[in-house]
């Protein structure tokens, strides 16, 4: 009996053991682009997505990091938001914060993070997206 005590203890054990090392581990960063006027290339970090509505308007936030060379240039943090039936606009953390600009496709950066969300989108006139 004490034997198969300590064999089901064991099992346990290793059953537990065996379920976290199968879970994921951290924050994934993601390449979604790569900026020739800057020869940068864009990671969203995946762990950052936030998103919801608020009244009419529909808004998702995400950071991505901006690498040159393998060396980390900047964190941008993107702010998306579309109110009721109006086109999706953009505002990051390096411009003035004085407005919103229209987003234009192909954002990339957009893209993921609607996919990621679920939700969709649809391009008007090859210069919108709503």
């Amino acid at each position: 009996m004490k034997r198969f005590q300590m064999y089901l203890v064991s099992m346990i054990i290793s059953f537990f053991v065996w379920t976290a090392s199968a879970l994921p581990a951290g924050a994934t960063d993601v390449w979604v682009d790569h900026w020739n006027d800057e020869n940068i290339d864009i990671y969203v970090m995946d762990d950052t997505i936030s998103y919801g509505t608020r009244g009419k308007v529909k808004w998702f936030n995400v950071s991505v990091k901006a690498v040159q060379n393998g060396q980390l240039q900047k964190i941008i943090r993107w702010e998306f938001n579309k109110y009721s039936r109006d086109m999706w606009r953009y505002q990051t953390n390096t411009m003035d914060r004085s407005h919103y600009t229209v987003v234009i496709p192909h954002n990339r950066i957009f893209e993921y993070g609607m996919n990621q969300i679920g939700w969709s989108y649809y391009i008007r006139d090859n210069m919108w997206y709503y």
